[in-house]
């Protein structure tokens, strides 16, 4: 499959080094000369220099023979031009990145010549809000259509599992615990074997439908928690966006913004929040307004540092959980380290939807986990697999992947060792980088 990527800003960076890693046609346009020098080092795919909205530009790249175009420049216009003439010269699929909400009616882009296109911002505040809910959970990604859930939870001191092994969590909770697929310990991810132990701080990833999942993460917290006051740093589109939510949901919201208008206009379109005029990361602040107290914490402030120190502080001072928005994708795996719940970055969630119609063999959707290169695949089980009809037990598997679940004619199956696949299944596996090509191979058929 032939994809262009249309600028090679943040976004367009990581989504070539996503797709270039399981698809070797990958072009990126990029019309800074300088901006090509600097990422040509760190990705596998054709570099060309050149103006993304320009006709002879992707005439010479060849649009009819093109199967994905993403245009993910920092403009919204480049983008939406560059899609419409990549239509005009009979691309496939046109992706968009547009953030301006003048665009938009209803969430839909009422535009021709424009597949889909994407809010940064919006799929942040989704991520966001998901993560606040599920008290317990740290990370959280769905795949076929919302039915599997995978979640990310961090073991607590006197949780449930905490000390227990996974296969004496199996005899003692049977099916109310969601299959443990992954664990990231000291840095390192692990696929676990029953007779792993869960120990306080590991990252552990667990799959299967929403509803098992979500029950599964009161077993990794000391104790249930209710969403029911959150304190958000930044007054910004976003920020007024999750708190309207969170209103909506009944939970009590307080805000702090530096910038004076911004907390004016939060005031007047948010009436039932407290805006307060100030520094998110002013410690003296975030204490006497009482961050000890709140559920959730959120800082979604333009600039990143502030945003880093501002949930350093709030868990300093005691608040139950921390969300921290920075623009940088590798800040994603290193923040939880620090003692940052959850971080959001919405390049990152950018790049992973647009990478979801980037389909190679037998995948039909992947994310990146974040954490030392991992990625979740949804395969779907090819006909010609020389395995089909022995149980899971029997068959060679990669080692350096674990099945999470399978879907049975729309059905979520959690996989046992007596789980027969069969042709037009699908599967969610969870991949580390070096075993993704033996995963993609195993699904094909491709393997004697």
């Amino acid at each position: 499959m032939k994809i262009v990527i249309i600028g090679a800003g943040a976004v367009g960076f990581q989504l070539a080094q996503t797709i270039s890693r399981r698809e070797h046609d990958v072009i990126l346009v990029e019309s800074s000369q300088e901006q090509i020098d600097a990422v040509s080092e760190h990705l596998d795919c054709r570099l060309v220099h050149g103006n993304g909205v320009n006709p002879t530009t992707l005439r010479e790249i060849g649009m009819r023979d093109c199967g994905l175009v993403a245009a993910v420049t920092n403009r919204d216009e480049i983008n939406i031009i560059a899609c419409q003439t990549a239509h005009a010269l009979g691309a496939g699929v046109k992706v968009a990145r547009v953030r301006q909400e003048d665009y938009y009616q209803d969430h839909r882009l009422l535009l021709d010549g424009i597949d889909m296109a994407i809010n940064p911002d919006h799929e942040a505040v989704h991520s966001i809000r998901e993560v606040l809910f599920q008290t317990g959970a740290t990370e959280i990604h769905d795949f076929a259509g919302g039915k599997v859930r995978i979640i990310g939870a961090r073991v607590e001191p006197d949780s449930r599992v905490e000390g227990r092994s996974l296969a004496d969590l199996d005899r003692k909770l049977g099916d109310r615990l969601a299959l443990v697929t992954t664990i990231v310990r000291d840095d390192e991810t692990l696929i676990p074997s029953g007779r792993t132990v869960l120990q306080a701080g590991d990252m552990v990833f667990m799959a299967g439908s929403r509803s098992i999942v979500n029950r599964s993460l009161i077993y990794f917290q000391a104790r249930k928690r209710r969403l029911s006051h959150v304190m958000i740093v930044g007054a910004n589109a976003m920020g007024r966006e999750l708190a309207r939510d969170l209103l909506a949901a009944g939970v009590k919201v307080k805000i702090i913004d530096r910038n004076e208008q911004k907390c004016r206009l939060a005031s007047r379109r948010l009436r039932h929040a407290l805006v307060l005029h100030g520094e998110g990361a002013d410690s003296a602040l975030l204490e006497a307004e009482g961050v000890a107290e709140m559920d959730g914490f959120v800082a979604v402030a333009q600039d990143e540092e502030t945003n880093i120190m501002a949930c350093l502080l709030a868990r300093h001072h005691g608040a139950a959980k921390t969300v921290c928005l920075v623009d940088r994708p590798d800040y994603v795996p290193l923040l939880p380290l620090l003692g940052v719940d959850a971080a959001i970055s919405p390049r990152l969630a950018t790049s992973n939807w647009i990478a979801g119609f980037v389909q190679r063999g037998a995948v039909v959707s992947s994310e990146s986990l974040g954490y030392s290169g991992a990625e979740i695949l949804q395969l779907e089980v090819d006909p010609h697999c020389p395995w089909l009809g022995r149980k899971l037990a029997a068959l060679d598997f990669p080692r350096d992947a674990v099945i999470g679940a399978v879907l049975k004619q729309g059905r979520v199956l959690t996989p046992k060792g007596d789980t027969v696949l069969e042709a037009g299944d699908q599967v969610v596996v969870f991949a580390q980088s070096r075993g993704v090509d033996r995963v993609v191979e195993f699904f094909s058929g491709d393997q004697a």
